[in-house]
């Protein structure tokens, strides 16, 4: 499927326009989106866009999960780019508009994606069970988290899913570095999700073959699963850090 780009700040996917995110939008003296003309408002900007392109490309996911649903433009954008067997999307709150409903019973795409909002992300037994309810035994190949952004729930996660990801899948976790930015000021309390993407890469050399590689971007972290055999049911990513990694994340 080929992406169009009508503007730096509106695309098309088929037949589905979806309004995106201006650079710098939150920064500007008066910040405007215009929805008008869109399906959807799919809240990223261009980059970060192109890089699903990029990484669909190369991985040709069938089966994707993704956290965090919003009103559906995220969930909407990867059926129209992936075309996968199956697309769980989990939320906690379902979207305030009839958009992606809309979307999949227009396209008769009821089995294919299915959406879930009632779902806490850090209920590890409920993400167990609705992956096992949709894809069997089949291994995940995409993961996106654009759900809370905090730490706790974040983990959890990605200890339930990552293990489930085939040898070579992407777990992607978006705006990682929000403490180190003006969104710190929202949530002074809570820990950077930046100490994830720390252990993530402290794990690397602990334990061989579980994490092949952790692509740290502006927008996001690609972390590629590896070859190594890992029970989803005990895993704890922490505990694959050495006392000396552990020592270099203490407080203080």
């Amino acid at each position: 499927m080929t992406l169009d780009w009508v503007s730096d700040e509106r695309c098309i996917l088929g037949d589905v326009t979806f309004q995106t995110l201006g650079a710098g939008l939150f920064d500007r003296e008066s910040p405007a989106i215009a929805l008008e003309g869109a399906d959807f408002l799919l809240f990223k900007e261009r980059p970060l866009i192109e890089e699903y392109v990029e990484l669909v490309e190369e991985l040709e996911p069938r089966h994707i999960v993704e956290l965090g649903v919003l009103e559906g433009g995220s969930t909407a954008f990867l059926s129209e780019l992936a075309r996968p067997r199956r697309l769980v999307a989990i939320d906690q709150k379902p979207p305030t508009v009839s958009a992606l409903a809309d979307y999949i019973a227009d396209k008769g795409l009821a089995e294919a994606v299915r959406v879930y909002d009632d779902v806490n992300q850090a209920d590890r037994p409920r993400l167990a069970e609705i992956v096992r309810d949709a894809f069997g035994d089949d291994p995940l190949e995409l993961v996106v988290d654009d759900c809370s952004h905090f730490y706790e729930p974040t983990r959890a996660s990605f200890n339930e899913l990552f293990p489930r990801l085939r040898p070579g899948g992407l777990y992607v976790i978006e705006d990682w570095p929000w403490a180190h930015s003006s969104l710190a000021d929202l949530w002074p309390d809570e820990t950077p999700l930046t100490r994830l993407i720390f252990e993530l890469q402290l794990a690397i050399p602990a334990f061989p073959g579980l994490i092949a590689e952790v692509a740290v971007r502006p927008d996001s972290a690609q972390i590629r699963r590896g070859d190594a055999t890992v029970d989803p049911r005990e895993f704890e990513v922490s505990e694959w850090t050495d006392p000396a990694g552990r020592g270099l994340l203490a407080d203080g």
